[in-house]
């Protein structure tokens, strides 16, 4: 791994790369909502599930750093992460939150020969790890499978062209009312009794700051802070220290996608 000496690094801890049981129906379930894998029978599950070692890391671990040589692919069974860059005037980039289901890592049998992010543990997580030899194992085994990495890289392509236009395009509000919308379906939890009306809402128990707003949506720290004031005083969400709710998910979604 090649690494600038001015490159901040998170660094690995004693904790990190735990084996981890993680029990088989918990494994099995985990791999059947996996996108690669949805088109397989419970055989094929199993015999992906074998293939695979479930690892565990603490809160704040890291799981890879970026500018690593990209070597597994990893499964989120339990537990959550994020992804992030640093750049290189020291700021940390969010690129995406990771529940139990999403994949993330990757080989240059996917086109990645390093790590483009930083991935580490936002609670205890468990995964489940592949390495690129196993993959390739299971290319050549499930052309299922294969059809939908291509699926997925395509997908990807598409995603990232479509970021471009929106940060070029989009308000910073409509991009934080996005943001906000995805995070919720990803991770929120039905709650009642949030804001000053006591009205129910999704929440989200994230340690959500304004800075990993600021990168998921190209944006400033203090520009998400203006937007994010404004939506708790209108009554569309509220927040305090480590959770974030959204009261009013119809009038957030008009911001999100203006006519």
């Amino acid at each position: 791994m090649t690494t600038s000496p001015d490159r901040r690094r998170t660094p690995l801890r004693s904790t990190c790369a735990q084996p981890h049981d993680c029990s088989p129906e918990v494994r099995l379930a985990v791999l059947q909502q996996t996108p690669f894998f949805a088109d397989l029978d419970p055989d094929g599950i199993a015999g992906v599930d074998a293939r695979t070692v479930s690892l565990s890391w603490g809160a704040g671990d890291a799981v890879y750093t970026e500018g690593e040589t990209a070597e597994h692919l990893y499964v989120v069974a339990h537990g959550r992460a994020k992804a992030f860059r640093d750049t290189e005037d020291g700021r940390t980039v969010v690129v995406d939150l990771l529940a139990p289901g999403d994949f993330f890592g990757g080989f240059s049998t996917l086109g990645l020969p390093v790590y483009t992010e930083t991935v580490q543990a936002v609670d205890t997580l468990c995964a489940l790890r592949i390495s690129a030899s196993d993959f390739r194992d299971i290319l050549l085994r499930f052309p299922a499978v294969a059809l939908r990495v291509v699926d997925d890289l395509s997908d990807q392509l598409l995603q990232a062209r479509t970021t471009v236009m929106h940060q070029a395009t989009r308000t910073v509000e409509e991009r934080v009312a996005a943001t906000l919308l995805r995070i919720a379906d990803k991770f929120g939890e039905a709650g009642s009794g949030f804001g000053a009306g006591r009205a129910a809402g999704t929440l989200l128990q994230l340690p959500l700051t304004r800075a990993d707003l600021a990168g998921m949506t190209g944006s400033t720290p203090e520009s998400v802070s203006r937007v994010m004031s404004r939506l708790r005083k209108d009554g569309i969400i509220d927040s305090g220290r480590r959770w974030t709710a959204v009261l009013d998910r119809d009038r957030l979604a008009d911001i999100a996608t203006p006519v």
